[in-house]
């Protein structure tokens, strides 16, 4: 008996049914193999596609948020190490702002003087001016997440430049004002810090403290030079 032969039109029922398990299985192989590579990914991020806040987020007159073309600036360091540069320059920036509130409750009534820690305060926010500031705002350090320092500080280094040594002039001014022995007919007398504890209740001058009138213009002009920084290349706190 002769088995008739198939021609080449027609398909074997065989493959017709493991067609589809096959290509259901390639399938699934590939939805899995991708999950699990995304899974053990080493690609750790990075910010190159940095959130800003929105534009209504901004405060009146600042700089528009947003990243400036890539061929504007130089590569950005690694995201660890942009990271460890705002980490460290808040650090200063706390630093200067703990010097200034110490020095403003000196000033304005808050504590007792002490001539000695008031130069000390003035002098750390000076050592932590000019390049003790720019050092840490590396041309390849633009920006990182959690960082308030907008893109305008590396699109106009000049002008950053000259507001980081118009600031360590003006805490070097404070300083040398601070430690000048004015004369006892203008000097402004401010209680000692713990007279309490050092004078005798009689003891009038050993409880006050002769300082400079020109101290208050020198601190003020320190606390202008700061703001007038921050309003050009600090954004608004919107985190």
């Amino acid at each position: 008996m002769l088995v008739p032969l198939r021609t080449c039109n027609e398909e074997v029922p065989e493959m017709k049914r493991s067609t589809p398990t096959l290509l259901a299985g390639l399938l699934a192989g590939a939805l899995l193999g991708s999950g699990t590579a995304q899974a053990f990914s080493f690609d750790f991020g990075d910010d190159n596609d940095f959130y800003y806040p929105p534009p209504w987020a901004a405060p009146y007159g600042a700089p528009a948020y947003g990243a400036p073309p890539p061929y504007a600036l130089p590569p950005r360091l690694p995201r660890y190490e942009r990271d460890r540069m705002r980490s460290e320059r808040q650090r200063l920036m706390e630093s200067h702002q703990e010097a200034l509130n110490e020095l403003a409750a000196m000033l304005y009534g808050g504590k007792g003087f002490d001539r000695t820690q008031a130069v000390q305060l003035a002098r750390r926010i000076e050592a932590g001016a000019g390049v003790g500031l720019l050092r840490f705002f590396h041309p390849g350090s633009i920006p990182a997440w959690g960082s308030r320092a907008l893109p305008s500080i590396w699109s106009n280094q000049e002008e950053f430049k000259a507001k980081a040594d118009e600031l360590k002039q003006a805490a070097a001014a404070l300083a040398e004002e601070l430690a000048r022995q004015p004369d006892p007919k203008e000097a402004v007398y401010l209680p000692r810090a713990n007279a309490a504890f050092e004078c005798k209740d009689e003891d009038k001058a050993c409880k006050e403290v002769a300082v400079s009138p020109g101290v208050w213009e020198k601190f003020n002009q320190l606390s202008a030079t700061c703001q007038g920084c921050h309003m050009g290349f600090r954004g608004f706190g919107w985190w």
